[in-house]
């Protein structure tokens, strides 16, 4: 029986059951709306109520069924919004069939009865469903993490940072404590990087197959240290090797050719093919040494420094009127008419 049958259409109507239209009804069981059920996202079967399909696709524990295994943390935020604005059209529906007397007996009945102001009562049914109060604390609570310890505001749009809080609401994890300081900086960071380095593999792999070219560049971090960067780049894929603080050496040629060297011998020479620098003297001279000490190993100068080497020397302004008549005679060549033409 298809979850779009007839024998389903006053449930799947009911717009206050929403989660009805992810499962597939078999047939019933005992009466009292109780089915033999079938997930149509995992395919798990039980027997239960519409109660039992909620706690199925919430992930609910311990409700009396076996929580979806294929619902991602994605899936089950749109499933719990879904849910949500279900409860709430119910608690409309509620508050929109109860007769209330007018308002100034009502106020009346409220202060004098009950002693206290309405406007001073206790918050709502659906304020309550929802956890208002509690999401504005929990709202505070993370900004102030935010505020005292100086994070920059756009951490919020990381994926993993809205995730943990996802997970975390969405999972039943009784008696939780995020990790510590210690934890964080040892086996968490160790696990992690772990991780990375399986992401990493697959192109570790390719190095022996395609060959790598090892790419550097120096620049000057925010503290204006003098940091020199290696890559190493395939078809695979770029892949950042390491950096190497020099702010209190000198860079000669003999300096950068040890870390070529070094960085050469990690990767493996024989899957080196060329060393990509830019085109100052140092660097030529210390891809000299490489080329020297392996034969299979070329120097290549950066073909973006070229250029702009190039062009800064073309444009610069004792070069002014050979520029502009070099412009003339290229914008006006036939070949360049032609082209532009088509």
């Amino acid at each position: 029986m298809s979850a779009s049958s007839p024998s389903q259409a006053k449930e799947q109507d009911d717009d206050t059951k929403p989660l009805w239209t992810y499962v597939t009804k078999i047939k019933s069981v005992g009466g009292g709306g109780n089915y033999e059920i079938k997930c149509n996202i995992c395919d798990f079967t039980f027997n239960g109520s519409y109660t039992k399909v909620r706690a199925h696709l919430l992930k609910m524990m311990r409700k009396g069924v076996r929580v979806c295994q294929k619902v991602t943390i994605d899936k089950l935020i749109d499933l719990k919004k879904i849910d949500n604005e279900a409860t709430l059209r119910v608690e409309r529906s509620k508050t929109k069939s109860v007769s209330l007397p007018p308002v100034s007996t009502q106020h009346q009945m409220d202060t004098n009865t009950l002693g206290v102001d309405p406007k001073k009562r206790k918050t709502s049914t659906v304020e309550n469903a929802f956890n208002f109060q509690d999401r504005e604390t929990l709202d505070h609570e993370i900004a102030r993490m935010f505020y005292s310890s100086g994070l920059p505001f756009h951490l919020a749009r990381n994926p993993h940072y809205r995730k943990a809080f996802a997970y975390a609401a969405n999972n039943q994890i009784s008696g939780y404590q995020p990790p510590g300081y210690n934890k964080l900086r040892t086996t968490l960071l160790q696990n992690e990087r772990r991780h990375v380095e399986n992401l990493l593999q697959p192109i570790k792999n390719a190095w022996s197959q395609k060959g790598v070219s090892i790419v550097s560049d120096g620049w000057s971090d925010p503290q204006r240290r003098s940091l020199i960067n290696f890559m190493a780049v395939t078809e695979s894929g770029p892949m950042f090797l390491k950096t190497i603080d020099c702010s209190n050496e000198i860079k000669d040629k003999d300096f950068i050719a040890k870390h070529m060297r070094e960085v050469i011998m990690e990767v493996g020479h024989s899957n080196v093919v060329q060393i990509v620098t830019n085109n100052a003297t140092v660097c030529k001279a210390a891809g000299l040494i490489i080329e020297a000490e392996f034969p299979s190993i070329y120097w290549t100068p950066c073909v973006v420094h070229t250029l702009n080497l190039s062009l800064k020397n073309i444009c610069a302004a004792k070069n002014t009127e050979k520029t502009i008549l070099l412009m003339k005679n290229v914008l006006g060549s036939p070949k360049l008419r032609m082209m532009q033409c088509l």
